[in-house]
């Protein structure tokens, strides 16, 4: 959406600038004269033929859609004359402001889109702490670009036959030798179930054995898959002469990693069955209840998965996530009107998600009100003009 890079003092040169929305680092002042000096012409309004839009990063000016995007800007950013940029995006290219002061941030939908993986592994990932997250914002988290890089790493990891558990288990067991470093910093290798750390020519286990090149294409017993979960397998204590884990003598944790691998090995029966064991042995949580509606979801009861997120949200009612995911279900089901309302609450708390603003305008498209769902994919692409769903967004803004 952005093309290729420009040299600064090019980036304005001949074009016609209009902004949107009110600036977060200069005033509109201040950068109209900036665009002046670059040989650009910055517009007051956007009236006949424009080259480039920026949205402001504060918020977004109470006018109509006609005074934002007129329909020669539309037809632009439809075939591709018009570039739209977010301010964040614009100070970073001029060297005006530290990057790092606006860097984009991901929600874990929007990072499983990145990365093309389910969205619950981004949740299981953030929860074991192989993910860490710039923010959390009512139990949300958002995850910088370095997550994205690692969040790509586990998956191909995880594509080649680790276990997140085990992967959790060995990086803490490497201790100081990984500690603090991104995963896309260390050079490691993937062999069944084992990490293991090239160090001056060497592979090293998270035991600190030695291993050769060559043994990494052996495999063992151990790297096949299972139906009882290995963090449970290796404990040997809880499983009966008949091969059944007694739940009693299991730790709630355990019990957790059950129900999650379980998950990850699409027994998702299992996993259901292994989370409600969870809910009526320790009491009903949110975090659980969200956790037992995102399987039942996945194996095709969306009527149990809408109580389950309506019980998370009887339990923590600032639970953001579970709220948008309710309006999803809702919305999937053909119950638009409940889910428009569902997302609205969620704006209500935090409205500086961009997740909501993406499923609320679409609800509202689909509804007829395209005017109203214009004001949210435009803010929609305010917050999150590098998502995998901007040109979705743009898209819809441009058939308007």
């Amino acid at each position: 959406m952005n093309g290729p890079a420009l040299d600064s003092s090019l980036i304005f040169h001949g074009k016609r600038v209009v902004f949107v929305g009110k600036l977060g680092a200069l005033s509109r002042k201040e950068t109209m004269q900036l665009v002046r000096n670059q040989g650009g012409f910055p517009m007051e309004r956007p009236d006949g033929e424009v080259n480039m839009v920026i949205i402001g990063a504060e918020q977004l000016p109470a006018e109509d859609l006609s005074s934002l995007l007129s329909e020669s800007i539309r037809s632009g950013l439809r075939e591709g004359r018009t570039t739209l940029i977010h301010e964040h995006e614009l100070w970073s290219m001029l060297g005006v402001v530290d990057d790092s002061q606006g860097s984009q941030l991901y929600t874990p939908a929007m990072l499983a889109g990145l990365i093309k993986t389910p969205v619950r592994n981004i949740r299981r990932w953030f929860r074991m702490g192989l993910l860490k997250s710039s923010k959390v914002a009512h139990r949300l988290p958002y995850f910088d670009f370095v997550e994205v890089q690692n969040a790509k790493q586990l998956s191909e990891w995880i594509a080649r036959g680790a276990n997140p558990a085990d992967i959790k288990r060995q990086l803490t067991e490497f201790g100081s030798k990984v500690e603090n470093r991104s995963l896309t910093e260390l050079d490691l290798v993937i062999d069944g179930r084992r990490l293991l750390l090239r160090q001056e020519g060497c592979l090293i286990s998270a035991s600190g054995q030695l291993h050769l090149d060559f043994d990494l294409d052996q495999t063992n017993q151990e790297d096949q898959p299972s139906i009882v979960p290995f963090g449970i397998m290796a404990s040997g204590k809880t499983i009966d002469d008949a091969g059944m884990v007694d739940a009693s003598l299991l730790s709630k944790d355990h019990l957790l990693q059950m129900a999650e691998e379980f998950e990850d090995s699409g027994h998702l029966e299992q996993a259901i069955e292994w989370y409600r064991v969870i809910l009526a042995r320790f009491g009903m949580t949110s975090e659980v209840c969200f956790q037992l509606a995102e399987v039942l979801y996945r194996s095709g009861d969306c009527s149990g998965a809408r109580e389950r997120y309506y019980c998370a949200l009887e339990l923590d009612e600032d639970f953001i996530e579970a709220r948008v995911n309710l309006g999803c279900v809702l919305a999937e089901t053909g119950q638009n009107e409940l889910a428009i309302a569902a997302f609205q609450g969620a704006l209500a708390r935090d409205d500086h998600y961009p997740d909501v603003h993406y499923h609320l305008a679409r609800c509202l498209d689909e509804n007829g009100s395209e005017q109203d769902a214009a004001k949210h994919w435009i803010r929609f692409l305010q917050l999150s003009p590098q998502s995998p769903w901007a040109d979705e967004a743009l898209d819809r803004l441009g058939r308007l």
